[in-house]
């Protein structure tokens, strides 16, 4: 027969015996497997090599254009039949800027180093490209379509601002382009420098994009009805037209200053 304090004396037992148990028990402190993860590279302005061992280093100063940028090893896609012909290429490393002075553009501002040879193989379209940068290099001058990579699935439409320019151990070509699938207006959507380049011991290709923007240009590819009347009555025209207008702007009219970006892929270093 229990008494009333040995009741008590029993269930204050029980609940310290409870309390130390739950002590005891360990604290799930695991993140969630899908949680997002930063950038493992992410990187001061000066350099940083891409993640794999064997990808190359790629060093830049970003001053007065980002605050900085990572670097991310882009895997091979060459035996995907259901691949475009502008998608297929073998493993490549990508630098993406951070804090770069636009946003909203349809292009993200990225420095792509392709190894050369293994790209030329595997994509015809890119060995063309290739090749006529190669060209160029030997004997500079400008042509009705510059060599661009990465592949678009769109048309250069213009190119201006033609600028020959070595990088730290590499030459290269920079200017500005527009792309399109149709009759729009050149704008600053879709304006971007580029620098197509390759490494003095020809390992590697090197190619800039980098959003631009210019007051003369409106700021998207709607069409409205101001544009100029050759715009619908000799669209080649207003090309040309518009293309002559920007070539004689100065380097700070534009938003990032070209004269920034030249620094930037003048720095460039690729070991």
């Amino acid at each position: 027969m229990f008494t009333r304090k040995s009741l008590q004396l029993f269930f204050s037992l029980v609940l310290v015996a409870a309390l130390l148990l739950g002590a005891c028990t360990p604290v799930d402190t695991t993140q969630p497997t899908d949680a997002p993860q930063p950038p493992a590279d992410t990187v001061e302005p000066t350099a940083e090599p891409a993640a794999a061992e064997t990808s190359p280093l790629i060093a830049f100063d970003p001053a007065g254009v980002a605050t900085g940028f990572w670097v991310d090893v882009v895997p091979a896609a060459t035996d995907d039949p259901s691949q475009p012909y502008w998608g297929v290429a073998p493993e490549f490393s990508r630098a993406t800027l951070d804090g770069y002075t636009i946003s909203g553009h349809l292009m993200q501002p990225q420095v792509f180093v392709y190894p050369l040879e293994e790209l030329a193989a595997t994509n015809e379209a890119a060995a063309t490209v290739i090749a006529s940068l190669q060209t160029l290099l030997d004997s500079p001058q400008e042509i009705e379509h510059m060599p661009l990579l990465p592949l678009f699935n769109a048309a250069q439409v213009l190119h201006t601002q033609v600028q020959y320019l070595d990088f730290q151990n590499g030459r290269g070509v920079r200017y500005l382009a527009f792309l399109s699938q149709g009759i729009v207006p050149v704008n600053n959507h879709e304006l971007f420098y580029t620098y197509q380049g390759i490494t003095n011991d020809g390992k590697y290709y090197v190619a800039a994009i980098l959003p631009v923007n210019h007051p003369l240009l409106p700021a998207d590819n709607a069409v409205t009805g101001n544009e100029p009347a050759e715009f619908t009555s000799d669209f080649q025209g207003y090309i040309a037209n518009t293309a002559q207008s920007i070539n004689v702007e100065a380097a700070d009219t534009f938003t990032p200053d070209l004269t920034l970006l030249d620094a930037m892929m003048a720095s460039l270093s690729i070991q």
